[in-house]
């Protein structure tokens, strides 16, 4: 089909014509091919292209897309963001759809519109397996990195994607209102698929696909999964949904056929309540299965990530309605996860991590919200392990618990190899990493983890093709755009900027919105002034610091500096920074006109005051003048370490955390300071943390005040001022307290 030719509404390289099916991309030889999208995708289309150029409000597209149904909001989100996911494939810059905060959406490609409309795909006679197969191997998504829509199992993904959609953002939930049931939550049936192109030999086609269903949904969290074999005394029989549900006590039922045409493998699904029949969602997917091998299972996993975010949508809208005031803890549970699979903000973890401590007092033994409860303390704050002495010390009791009630579970595996990161224990962190691809192979955090463990060890080009790992197993996952970013990072200290480039702005156009962005516009400045793009270099700069302003070039440093691969690479990216325009370091002369207090601060960045009570401030000249003079304690707080610091300096690692003065991390530094002093309370201490925009030091300060100490100097310049003089350093050693 000619592009020239063809009327419709057309923007970029796509065309939008209703009815002809929807939307259509242009490959290599100038032909139209049908671009895969839900239903309510192309509805919000639709209202924002008829509209191009001007701001939408949320509510007007809502009133749109889901007449006389009521809908949250996140429901657009997830339509917007499948939209972002088709439409900026390949492009540079900001996405098709701007998000205004607050208030709504702009299409902002130009559009050209005519009266003139494609006719219906073959005038709706079923496609010959040839004429699919072009149409699908031809299509511009089939060439994306994620590499979607291949083989047989490439239906499944579709499958799952539309379940997901329809079941999760429909608003339908009329049929939930049946009363108490003893049911399990979360349980389901996968009947045997149907084979329903005569020919026996395709049998084996229906039954793979029930057959990885069944498996892989036996893997979600709490799910309740009839086995294959009672699902099999169903093949065959005439199927009556709500008997069935009865007879195997699961609320949801999930049956379809397979037909092959060719090349092309037809598969029709839904989705039945098995309480009252209903049928949730029906639909049909034309798929090529020349490879039919290829990346089965990645694709299985995929549908088994979106189901199972669908089912816990369901139910923890069913949970609020039965029992809105007196949730149980599953309830609580679930109404985290959901919180959880939405797109990531500060407000979305705080509220999850309320709901799972609220689950843990009426059910201390549940893995799910130990485990998550102790991510989520651990990642509270932006930097690592900055999240309160408090925080810390319960994430890691928390821990401890799940893994002492399961051991071997994926997301208590997942989440220890966190822990361990944190704890700078990271060649056993890479061990999990390693554990938790072998044990679970469609798990893709475990590629993710070991992408990241792989850049920190200094093999920056095997993160990569792990993180397209990890999205090939879950596109839609709620942090994709962080895989964006990690593969971006690795390619920027690979220097292949152009690669950065393309990787961190998808990242942003996937999700423009997140708190953590500011890493994502600093690596972007850098590799924008490493190809002369100084311009943008400096939009990007002024980006990253609006979200945090108190970067330094210097306060980049390898995770693990004993990776000298690694360290190298950082020492790469600083020199591009600087390129770029970012400030060298923290004054630490420098008077914020901020009043001295005694508290503990739990945020580790922000602007220090000059003076802590009970310690005296030293500058650089100071702190090298009384090294000159007498011996005494040199604590580093191991923040943004080198493994270098102040000649004779221990390293405690965590010791500037906030908090209290009666917590445990006080305790445990009462202990080690005693040992280190052998118990003599006048002799001096220098507490040395980061820099003078850090609290670290500081809080380290006035912790060991609280100790009874008399001599204690707070280095407010701290390492970095020492750098920046050019003194000498020494190894630092790093001691278990």
């Amino acid at each position: 089909m000619d592009m020239q030719t063809t009327a419709g509404i057309r923007f970029g390289q796509f065309l939008l014509d209703r009815s002809a099916g929807g939307l259509f991309g242009v490959d290599e030889r100038g032909s139209l091919v049908p671009v895969p999208l839900g239903s309510r995708a192309l509805d919000v289309l639709f209202v924002l292209v008829a509209r191009a150029g001007e701001l939408v409000a949320k509510q007007a597209i809502m009133d749109a897309v889901w007449p006389d149904t009521a809908v949250e909001e996140n429901n657009l989100t997830v339509q917007i963001s499948a939209l972002r996911r088709a439409l900026d494939e390949g492009r540079t810059g900001r996405s098709c759809i701007q998000t205004v905060p607050g208030r709504g959406y702009r299409f902002v490609v130009p559009v050209i519109q005519d009266d003139q409309h494609l006719p219906a795909p073959d005038g709706g006679v079923e496609p010959s397996g040839d004429h699919v197969a072009t149409a699908a191997q031809s299509s511009p998504l089939s060439r994306m990195a994620p590499r979607r829509h291949r083989g047989f199992r490439a239906a499944l993904a579709g499958l799952g994607l539309v379940v997901a959609v329809l079941l999760i953002f429909a608003g339908r939930l009329d049929f939930l209102h049946i009363g108490s049931t003893d049911r399990p939550r979360l349980s389901v049936v996968v009947l045997p698929f149907e084979n329903l192109g005569g020919d026996p030999k395709d049998d084996y086609l229906a039954d793979g696909i029930t057959d990885d269903l069944t498996s892989d949904l036996a893997h979600l969290s709490s799910a309740f999964v009839i086995a294959r074999d009672s699902a099999y005394t169903y093949k065959g029989k005439p199927k009556d949904v709500r008997k069935i549900g009865e007879e195997l006590g699961v609320r949801y039922v999930l049956e379809g056929s397979v037909r092959r045409f060719g090349s092309t493998l037809r598969v029709n699904a839904q989705l039945v309540s098995g309480e009252t029949g209903v049928h949730l969602w029906s639909d049909r997917f034309d798929e090529d299965i020349s490879e039919l091998a290829g990346g089965q299972e990645q694709i299985v996993a995929r549908m088994r990530s979106e189901l199972g975010v669908s089912l816990v949508e369901i139910e923890k809208a069913r949970s609020v309605r039965e029992r809105p005031t007196n949730p149980d803890a599953f309830d609580l549970v679930l109404r985290a996860r959901a919180i959880l699979y939405q797109p990531p903000n500060k407000e979305h973890r705080d509220e999850a991590l309320r709901l799972l401590e609220e689950a843990l007092s009426l059910d201390p033994g549940s893995v799910y919200a130990l485990a998550t409860s102790a991510f989520l303390l651990l990642e509270r704050n932006g930097y690592p392990g900055w999240s309160g002495a408090e925080d810390m010390d319960r994430a890691e009791k928390l821990l401890a618990r799940a893994r002492s009630i399961a051991p071997g579970s994926e997301l208590v595996l997942n989440y220890t190899l966190q822990w361990l990161r944190k704890m700078g224990r990271y060649q056993e962190a890479m061990a999990v990493a390693e554990e938790l691809v072998q044990r679970f192979p469609n798990n893709p955090a475990g590629y993710f983890d070991l992408a990241q463990s792989k850049t920190i060890a200094g093999h920056a080009e095997e993160t990569i093709p792990l993180s397209e790992q990890a999205i090939r197993l879950d596109p839609r996952s709620s942090w994709v755009f962080n895989r964006y970013v990690n593969m971006g990072f690795a390619s920027l200290l690979l220097g292949r900027d152009m690669d950065a480039i393309n990787f961190l702005e998808r990242s942003l156009a996937i999700n423009p919105d997140f708190y953590g962005h500011q890493w994502t516009y600093r690596f972007l400045a850098a590799a924008y002034a490493r190809t002369g793009r100084f311009s943008d270099a400096k939009h990007a700069l002024a980006e990253a610091d609006r979200i945090f302003p108190y970067d330094t070039v210097r306060s980049h440093w390898p995770d693990d500096p004993s990776s000298t691969v690694y360290a190298e690479q950082i020492r790469h990216m600083q020199d591009a920074l600087r390129l770029a325009g970012e400030r060298d370091h923290a004054d630490e002369d420098a008077d914020f006109h901020i009043a001295a207090d005694a508290e503990l601060h739990s945020e580790f960045a922000g602007l220090t005051p000059t003076a802590a009570p009970r310690a005296t401030t030293i500058r650089t000249t100071d702190l090298a003048g009384l090294l000159a003079s007498s011996e005494p304690v040199i604590i580093d707080t191991v923040s943004y370490s080198w493994g270098r610091s102040i000649p004779g300096a221990v390293g405690l690692r965590y010791s500037g955390v906030g908090g209290s003065f009666v917590d445990s991390v006080q305790d445990r530094l009462r202990i080690k300071m005693r040992e280190m002093t052998s118990g003599d309370l006048n002799r001096p201490i220098v507490a040395v943390g980061w820099n003078s925009e850090r609290f670290d030091g500081r809080n380290l300060a006035l912790r060991l005040a609280a100790l009874g100490y008399t001599h204690v100097y707070w280095y407010r310049g701290g390492r970095e001022a020492w750098e920046v003089q050019g003194l000498p350093e020494a190894e630092l050693d790093v001691q278990q307290w």
